[in-house]
């Protein structure tokens, strides 16, 4: 769900809320040579507006997402029990374990690959414009 400033939400039941500023961000140049982060297999765009771009994401096993960009901040809200492996372009490898309804926020101006490690994993993914 997205709210303008100032609109009071009628929500029920447990709820991660992203507070936006008043500015926008500035994209950060992909210098890297590798594709944006979003698209990507397994991703589906759900809304798009001046301040975000929202992602559905899957994670298939044994497929990874190709290595790729993030020119902008994320927020990822996870909604299933799972284990996501990345592999940063330096080769430097992370396991993040992530349980159902945890979120996290990641920095723009990073390019890594990812792969689902152990378990099922979806995650609502919103770029940061």
């Amino acid at each position: 769900m997205f709210l303008s400033k100032g609109a009071t939400p009628d929500i029920s039941g447990r709820y991660i809320v992203v507070g936006l500023k008043d500015y926008a961000s500035v994209p950060i140049a992909n210098m890297s040579g590798y594709p944006l982060a979003f698209p990507r297999p397994g991703a589906k765009k759900i809304l798009e507006n001046e301040k975000v771009i929202v992602w559905d994401n899957t994670w298939v096993p044994g497929e990874a997402a190709p290595m790729h960009f993030h020119d902008k901040d994320t927020v990822a809200v996870y909604l299933e029990d799972g284990d996501v492996k990345s592999t940063s372009l330096d080769g430097t490898v992370t396991v993040n374990p992530h349980t159902a309804g945890t979120a996290s926020f990641n920095r723009g101006n990073r390019t890594h690959t990812k792969v689902l490690a152990s378990g099922k994993q979806r995650a609502i993914i919103t770029e940061l414009k």
